[in-house]
């Protein structure tokens, strides 16, 4: 069965970015698992009232799990990291924890943001974008980070990425920032409804509907940033040309 992992750095950037993608994954028989590196307990919370981050990170974490079951996520990984705390951390901490999932998971392919943080910019999705990267190349590699599960090599990595600037007003981010080249557009239109379903999982970040709403289109972008070439530039399947999973 075709595998799919996909990384990100807080509850609702899976929402916000590769929803559509993951609902599809799922429906088409490929087996789909989440890493989520925080419990997003630094963020707003609405809807709920909460007394400290401790369990303004257990709701979160519940959103999480709730959108995961939204979308058909066979499994989800959420180590718990400091929220707006990863650029800080040990790197090895993180690609360490990140290639110990990608061994469990043995993904064909692997999606996160790019090295830009996606269009926040935000300093947590730039660390996982390097640590998903890292990770990709490290977990085939049997003398790196050595532990119970074998080496596994996935087949390609992906960044989520857009075509054009984006980006949110009033935090330095009024250009916006442009994503990666575009080298597949996965069509999500048959899941937008499973895409809005998941963003309203995470009932206490409702404040960010209106940013969700203005990005909501009938496509999911990526670029492809190593592993096995397209057979074309400019793909529709995350998987098209890999005929067999990665050995």
């Amino acid at each position: 069965m075709p595998s799919l992992l996909a990384a990100f750095a807080h509850p609702d950037d899976e929402a916000f970015s590769v929803a559509g993608t993951l609902a599809r994954a799922h429906r088409g028989g490929v087996a789909v698992a989440l890493l989520t590196a925080t419990d997003g307990e630094a963020g707003r919370i609405t809807g709920s009232a909460v007394r400290d981050r401790a369990e303004a990170a257990r709701l979160r974490r519940a959103e999480l799990l709730a959108s995961a079951g939204v979308l058909g996520v066979d499994r989800v990984f959420t180590p718990g990291y400091p929220d707006g705390g990863l650029e800080a951390m040990p790197a090895d901490d993180l690609i360490g924890r990140a290639v110990e999932v990608i061994r469990e998971v043995r993904p064909d392919v692997v999606i996160s943001f790019g090295p830009e943080g996606a269009p926040t910019g935000h300093p947590d999705h730039k660390a996982m974008a390097r640590a998903a990267t890292a990770a990709f190349f490290l977990a085939g590699n049997g003398t790196a980070f050595p532990g119970a599960a074998p080496p596994w090599q996935p087949a390609r990595l992906y960044y989520h990425t857009w075509e054009g600037r984006i980006g949110r007003t009033g935090r330095g981010l009024s250009e916006g920032l442009a994503g990666c080249p575009i080298s597949c557009r996965v069509d999500i239109t048959d899941v937008l409804d499973l895409k809005r379903a998941a963003f309203a999982a995470h009932r206490s970040q409702q404040h960010h509907r209106p940013e969700f709403d203005a990005l909501l289109i009938p496509c999911e972008e990526y670029h492809l940033a190593a592993g096995a070439p397209q057979p074309v530039a400019l793909t529709t399947d995350l998987f098209e040309g890999l005929h067999a999973p990665a050995r």
